[in-house]
């Protein structure tokens, strides 16, 4: 407790240039929301939230840099400097009273970890819920019977928070949860914050523990559908799981990226339609699944409010997931392979199939036939041809084009003809190619 207060009190000197200004309009100012659990943890501070005793506008005011953001719930944005972290700045949700006491505020919080206050000037607690208590004991304890119930979202984030700190739901959260999951599925829920939550969950250590316990409260059907309907669906001598387990154990073998997760969860979402029984190999095949998963991934995209720039790069991952050593042993079919996937996104696709590969096996490691392909994909990359030994002006001369879009289209075909065929990164023999070439179309 003493380093927790050290780490709270050291906060007061970095946060004067927004406590002064407050402090000369007559405002008072709380430490909120994780800053005050993380110290308690001993936790790195992520961000800070201030509560302010005001309304927005007058705070605004006194701290005109600031950025207002947000419809529901307004908020007060100041930007990271030097060594401070980005600050929040909120208006109580409940009025305060003559005496300006948080509790009414604090209270209409989700759980009580969260429902803590560190009052900055006087350097006291606030804590009307046993926020502390609970820290201590490692226990979730939702803000009242109907603080899941009035937004639902926090069962995700009461998810989160049992992953992230190894905090355990008491009897009467559990229960709550698994009410309140439904609700993630109404329109009333904006689906901004249900994939910050869901997102912010896949980045933490084992994240398919953290999936199942949605699947167990019913939160599933409602976030990733796309998942939950490959839960039962068999495979074939070359996946001992299911498609739902073989999912996970991907999911846990990538590194901590987000979308590389979701990529995981959602590669084998066309399983269940493709499976078909094949006699002469006497087991089931899913062939075109990756193909067939687009809609799936369109469909997460869509609910998840994910950028087009995810959505496409999810798209892209999901469609080239299937990169078989027996298919890539030449440094014809490595070039062509390089081409067809692009190396944008081929280190991801490589970093895939290999937690892909991994998973199969009880050691948990990626085939040898796998790390070979992996070395000889690397060893392609750096013998590839750097500069196009052939200019747009020479492009220009040899076609009689004038400058334009033409010129720029048949500099690209040319880098294709060369990723694939190295040797002809030569001016007189893509000279050769390109009057050769004039003569087909593009």
């Amino acid at each position: 407790m003493k380093r927790a207060l050290a780490r709270l009190a050291s906060l007061r000197e970095r946060l004067t240039p927004i406590l002064e200004p407050l402090s000369r309009a007559g405002i008072e100012v709380w430490l909120v929301g994780g800053a005050p659990r993380d110290a308690l943890l001993g936790r790195k501070f992520r961000d800070l939230d201030l509560l302010v005793s005001s309304d927005l506008d007058r705070a605004g005011r006194a701290l005109p840099t600031g950025r207002r953001f947000g419809a529901a719930r307004p908020i007060l944005s100041l930007a990271a400097e030097g060594e401070r972290p980005a600050v929040e700045i909120s208006a109580p949700r409940a009025p305060l009273g003559e005496r300006n006491d948080p509790t009414p505020d604090l209270v209409l919080r989700d759980f009580t970890c969260n429902a803590l206050a560190w009052e900055i000037r006087g350097e006291r607690w606030i804590d009307p819920e046993g926020g502390r208590t609970d820290i201590a004991a490692r226990t979730l304890r939702a803000c009242g019977p109907d603080a899941l119930r009035h937004d639902p979202v926090r069962v995700l984030r009461g998810v989160r928070l049992c992953r992230e700190f190894g905090f355990v739901p008491e009897p009467g959260t559990e229960a709550a949860l698994g009410r309140a999951a439904p609700a993630l599925a109404g329109a009333v829920v904006a689906p901004e914050r249900i994939r910050d939550e869901f997102l912010r969950l896949l980045e933490l250590p084992e994240p398919s523990a953290g999936i199942r316990a949605l699947r167990h409260y019913g939160a599933l059907a409602a976030v990733l559908p796309e998942l939950l309907r490959t839960v039962g669906i068999g495979q074939n001598r070359h996946h001992p799981d299911d498609v739902y387990v073989h999912s996970l154990r991907v999911c846990d073998g990538l590194p901590p990226v987000a979308r590389l997760r979701l990529a995981a969860l959602l590669h084998d979402a066309a399983k269940p339609e493709t499976k078909r029984y094949s006699p002469e190999r006497r087991e089931h095949r899913f062939l075109r699944h990756e193909l067939e998963a687009r809609r799936h991934v369109e469909r997460a995209a869509k609910r998840l409010r994910l950028s087009n720039r995810d959505r496409v790069w999810l798209i892209r991952i999901v469609r080239n997931h299937l990169l078989l050593p027996d298919q890539l042993e030449t440094g014809a079919a490595l070039r062509r392979m390089i081409r067809r996937v692009g190396r944008d996104i081929l280190s991801d696709v490589i970093e895939f199939r290999r937690a892909d590969l991994a998973s199969r096996s009880q050691a948990g490691r990626a085939p040898p036939d796998w790390l070979a392909v992996e070395a000889r994909i690397e060893a392609q990359l750096s013998s590839a041809p750097g500069d196009l030994a052939i200019s747009g002006r020479e492009v220009m001369h040899e076609l009689g084009l004038a400058p334009g879009r033409a010129v720029g289209r048949w500099l690209a075909r040319a880098r294709r003809h060369v990723q694939e065929y190295p040797e002809q990164n030569r001016l007189d023999r893509l000279r050769a190619w390109l009057r050769a070439a004039a003569g087909t179309r593009e």
